[in-house]
């Protein structure tokens, strides 16, 4: 999956930085819509903001600023090309604005423009060398420049960026955030811990921090260290349902079943549309042997989502563990519907109809599941053919 790149705003109205001509000053008035805008903006009612701001302009037509903010709002919006107008309209006013050339560079990013972003992002720590969020965008720039050609890194770049970045910002979690997630990718987990301790350490209350911090732990093989952030994310927020399921997924791969659901349970209290908790609570009763509670979960889940494949075949398995197996043939063919590549019930279908005797749907179903070659069932794709191969081998 592609991951999202996350361009930083940090000055919204920046003014011009080592400007050789004096500005054409605005009117009071104009002023006055500018910073209306800027509290739109920072509530992010972009809507309102966009009228300031062209309010302001159309009482002061050469106010860079006002340009300025008008392509933060077209960019945000992710209306690139209309943003693209107007920071460049601020260079014409004042080719000194530091913050118009940081902002059409980020924008030329998030258009997949990475070297056009990049002598952008150049020319604005030129006329503005104390940027951070300059130097953050470009430090993104490199990571982008590096995902799109691994075998041409240019982490060090990135890494460069970063520190640049906290050294001229030293409270800049995004940042941190970043560079934690880095030494994450290359391995390095002491500096990785490090940088998520120096995010928390400026945002202590950031849920998603101390949750990225205790699956970083879990890479390092270090449970205790991850239980106790898990637990520090929803004493923060109790009413964080995220928390809750990463606390849930810990106690579930932990074994510790009765711990599991009730995290998972109390997701379902705060979110009662997760079709994901429903589906844990499904299977961890399903795996306890709660027959009935395991039902009633993954139809919950599937009402949800009528296409959740997993849900519908941990069902099949419930019908099947109760004894009830036309249910469970019903309800795996139903699976096939929604995912027809979905393993396991390709594999299990198989079995059962080799069982009761229906030779040709057996073989159907097992010669489709051994042609996805799944390597995580070797011994159940010896299995089926064996099976297959008594009956004559797939048609």
């Amino acid at each position: 999956m592609k991951k999202i790149i996350f361009i930083i705003v940090l000055a919204l109205a920046a003014g011009p930085a080592l400007a050789k001509k004096k500005p054409v000053m605005p009117s009071e008035r104009a002023v006055y819509h500018n910073n209306q805008g800027i509290s739109y903006l920072n509530m992010n009612d972009l809507d309102r903001a966009e009228f300031e701001f062209k309010t302001a302009i159309e009482l002061s037509p050469d106010y860079a600023e006002a340009y300025n903010n008008i392509g933060v709002v077209y960019k945000t919006k992710g209306q690139f090309e209309q943003a693209v107008i107007y920071f460049k309209r601020v260079i014409e006013i004042d080719k000194n604005y530091a913050s118009a050339y940081n902002h059409l560079g980020a924008t030329y990013l998030a258009q997949g423009k990475v070297d056009e972003a990049i002598k952008k992002i150049n020319k604005a720590i030129r006329k503005q060398p104390t940027s951070a969020d300059a130097y953050y965008n470009l430090a993104v720039c490199y990571l982008e420049k590096t995902r799109r050609d691994p075998s041409k890194s240019y982490v060090k770049f990135s890494e460069a960026y970063f520190k640049k970045a906290t050294e001229l910002n030293p409270n800049l979690k995004i940042v941190h955030t970043e560079l934690a997630q880095m030494y994450r990718t290359l391995g390095d987990y002491e500096h990785a811990v490090i940088r998520y301790r120096l995010a928390l350490e400026d945002d202590p209350h950031d849920i998603s921090t101390w949750l990225k911090l205790g699956n970083l732990y879990l890479e390092m093989k270090e449970p205790f260290k991850a239980q106790n952030t898990f637990l520090k994310a929803v004493e923060i927020n109790p009413d964080s349902a995220e928390a809750h399921q990463q606390l849930g997924l810990f106690y579930h791969n932990e074994g510790r079943n009765e711990d599991s659901l009730t995290e998972f349970e109390e997701v379902i209290k705060l979110q009662p549309i997760s079709e994901a908790a429903y589906y844990k609570v499904g299977t961890i009763n399903l795996n306890m042997g709660n027959y009935e509670k395991a039902m009633a979960s993954l139809k919950q889940a599937m009402e949800i989502n009528p296409n959740f494949a997993d849900a519908s075949y941990n069902l099949g398995l419930v019908y099947m563990k109760s004894g009830q197996t036309n249910y469970a043939i019903r309800q795996w063919e139903h699976t096939l519907i929604v995912d027809s590549k979905h393993a396991r019930t390709l594999y299990n279908l198989g079995n059962i109809y080799n069982y009761i005797g229906e030779k040709k749907k057996a073989a159907e179903k097992l010669c489709k599941f051994i042609s996805l070659g799944v390597k995580e069932l070797v011994a159940e794709t010896e299995t089926a053919k064996r099976i297959v191969l008594s009956g004559g081998g797939c048609p």
